[in-house]
């Protein structure tokens, strides 16, 4: 497993086939979404299971949210070659400090075939 933070960069500069939307985003899942005691930048954690019949990459994109539902920022996760069928886990950390409560949600999720 290989965590990015450029991700978009890395799937923008593969070839072949990719995936983005519901179909990939149902691969992931949340598992938890973490603020800083500090108040510095938050983290998002979270597991794939590739549902597809090939080995893929992914690069995932969270969005911090506030209790108040405002943006705190974002958090860009890549992962390389995840088998058919096996799972791997990921971590984003958010761009901006954030204090107190946090919401993370899922903004994207692109899957694109391993190479």
């Amino acid at each position: 497993m290989i965590l990015l933070a450029a991700a978009p960069l890395l799937v923008a500069g593969l070839s072949g086939c990719s995936s983005s939307g519901s179909s990939a985003a149902k691969d992931v899942t949340i598992t938890a979404c973490t603020p800083s005691p500090t108040g510095g930048h938050p983290t998002a954690t979270g597991r794939i299971v590739n549902h597809s019949s090939k080995a893929s990459l992914y690069a995932i994109h969270v969005k911090f949210t506030d209790a108040a539902g405002n943006k705190v920022g974002d958090g860009v996760a890549a992962v390389a070659k995840v088998d058919s069928g096996s799972t791997a886990n990921w971590h984003a950390t958010g761009s901006l400090n954030a204090k107190g409560p946090l919401k993370c949600s899922l903004s994207s999720v692109v899957r694109t075939l391993a190479p």
